[in-house]
């Protein structure tokens, strides 16, 4: 058999890649495989190669792992390809948030939807798309797995301009199930979950236990960790959650600090300096501490890399991001049903349109990635993320021509901005915060 070839791109990424190799190392398909890590900061590609040595000598893996700069040095013979990069980095993200909140928009994440999503996909979009053809010329056959955000959007323009063999991977979802299992009080394996949707906004449409519908039971247990003055520590107890199912009828996935962006009223209406509405707080700062944490965490994998601290835990179970499940299934044709999966629409959903990329269930295995139909969402819900999904087609075909016209429709059409001019002012900033990335997008382009 040809020796398995991964690729990661992006490999500085402090929240993917230790578990990546971890997974990877505990892994007898990969064992013997040969593991290239791509990175434009070269110390970043050094170090996680070095970590991922450390981890495949420990744990007893013959995995390789190299480090690059130039990923079409890496890519040639590669069997699977992931992409987990952040143009812009954390400073990006940051400006992300910052930008709109000058103009007083406000935001949880920034990072999918909202008008920093926006922005973040101006920047990411080309890059992945580049990623997108370099992959289709050097390794042709290989599966392409995008962990960057936004994933809607560059799962849409890489399959539409670049590399047809792409899905897109978030563990959101699959911890929501888990969440339901624990609350529920029923082992996750017993629990049949259908979810549909698009990333970070994913509808429950099936909860059975056994075979039997524990809907009921879990509207039930989200009325009573919602009762006003109840200061519930369920996860249940998470007010837009819990309204957004009151209003649709259907439980949303992966919780509050994401599915509030793709709303014009949850994170409104507080004056300023003043914490979030509806208990968003905490998500916001949550991004905040991630955003910040970051050196820490490079700290540390150096601690790691030298020897004076000990490896994480090997994982057991459930691994973290579903890529080594997945990839053990495309490579030896053992079915695998994948909670959630992000791929071109194509009549899956049949009331979204057929370009958007889609989150649904779906069968991997020797022939491929086969997204499960599960036809209709309720009319409400098909509203919602069709509009959703043509303001990212629009956010993409901006990404893709560098058009300022159309990156301010973009913009404008998002639920989180309230007017033309909101829209104008945070584009105008965002050239200046990003300089010199979305510099195509500034005032002296009128295309």
């Amino acid at each position: 058999m040809t020796q398995v070839k991964v690729v990661l791109i992006g490999a500085g990424s402090t929240m993917f890649t230790p578990g990546l190799l971890a997974d990877l190392a505990a892994s007898r398909v990969f064992d013997g495989a040969a593991v290239h890590l791509v990175d434009l900061n070269e110390d970043a590609a050094v170090t996680m190669a070095q970590l991922g040595r450390r981890i495949a000598h420990e744990r007893g893996s013959g995995m390789t792992v190299e480090a690059h700069v130039d990923r079409r040095e890496a890519l040639p013979g590669a069997t699977l390809v992931a992409t987990t990069i952040a143009v812009g980095g954390a400073g990006g993200w940051r400006a992300d948030l910052d930008v709109p909140l000058k103009h007083g928009v406000r935001q949880t994440v920034g990072d999918s939807v909202g008008p920093g999503g926006v922005l973040r996909a101006l920047r990411q979009v080309p890059e992945l798309v580049a990623i997108g053809r370099d992959v289709a010329e050097l390794a042709h056959d290989a599966w392409l797995v995008n962990y960057a955000n936004p994933l809607t959007a560059n799962v849409r323009a890489i399959s539409g301009w670049a590399h047809e063999r792409v899905i897109g991977l978030c563990h959101g979802t699959m911890h929501t199930r888990s969440m339901l299992s624990s609350v529920l009080g029923v082992p996750r394996k017993e629990l049949t979950t259908v979810f549909a949707g698009v990333n970070h906004l994913c509808w429950l449409l099936q909860l059975r236990h056994r075979g039997v519908d524990v809907y009921p039971k879990l509207r039930s247990l989200v009325a009573e960790a919602t009762v006003p003055g109840n200061h519930s520590n369920s996860p249940l107890s998470e007010p837009v959650s819990a309204d957004l199912m009151d209003l649709f009828g259907l439980y949303p996935a992966p919780g509050d600090r994401h599915v509030a962006e793709f709303f014009a009223w949850y994170l409104g209406g507080a004056p300023d300096g003043a914490d979030l509405p509806w208990g968003l707080q905490p998500g916001l700062d949550a991004t905040h501490h991630y955003i910040d944490a970051k050196s820490d965490l490079w700290d540390k994998l150096h601690a790691q890399v030298s020897g004076s601290e000990s490896l994480d835990a090997a994982p057991e179970g459930q691994e973290a991001e579903r890529l080594v499940a997945i990839a053990e299934a495309l490579l030896t044709g053992t079915e695998l049903v994948e909670l959630a999966v992000n791929v071109p629409n194509r009549g899956k959903v049949s009331n979204l349109p057929d370009e958007a990329v889609v989150e649904v269930p779906a069968v991997i295995g020797g022939a491929g990635v086969t997204g499960l139909a599960v036809g209709d969402l309720p009319p409400a819900l098909a509203a919602v993320l069709s509009a959703r999904a043509l303001q990212q087609e629009l956010t993409v075909q901006a990404a893709m021509s560098g058009s300022r016209h159309l990156a301010l429709q973009a913009l404008a059409t998002d639920p989180l901005v309230p007017s033309s001019q909101v829209a104008r002012s945070i584009l105008d900033d965002a050239v200046v915060a990003h300089a010199p990335l979305l510099d195509a997008y500034g005032l002296t382009r009128t295309a």
